[in-house]
């Protein structure tokens, strides 16, 4: 397991890698928005503050809808996609 820390004060714990980020945020009740869950959609953007590396790899879809958002290549990722798969820290926000 590794530690997921969402910021500003939303989540700080250790978090299971069968669960995307998006899952963390409805289990907590925290304002996310989303539609489609497999990285169309592009509303529930994310920011990787630290951690990257902890991250699993970006999939074909996530990756289209990140060039199509332009966050290609700036630490960004879709939360429904995005797990923690390493041991190591993982701290996000969510984009607004």
């Amino acid at each position: 397991m590794g530690r997921l820390i969402i910021k500003p004060g939303v989540f700080e714990g250790e978090v299971s890698q069968a669960k995307t980020i998006l899952q963390v945020l409805l289990e907590l009740h925290a304002p996310m928005h989303f539609s489609c869950r497999r990285g169309l959609c592009g509303q529930d953007l994310i920011r990787v503050l630290a951690g990257w590396e902890n991250l699993n790899p970006i999939g074909d879809l996530e990756d289209g809808t990140l060039e199509l958002l332009r966050a290609k290549g700036k630490q960004m990722r879709m939360a429904c996609c995005t797990r923690v798969v390493g041991a190591g820290e993982v701290i996000v926000e969510v984009v607004k």
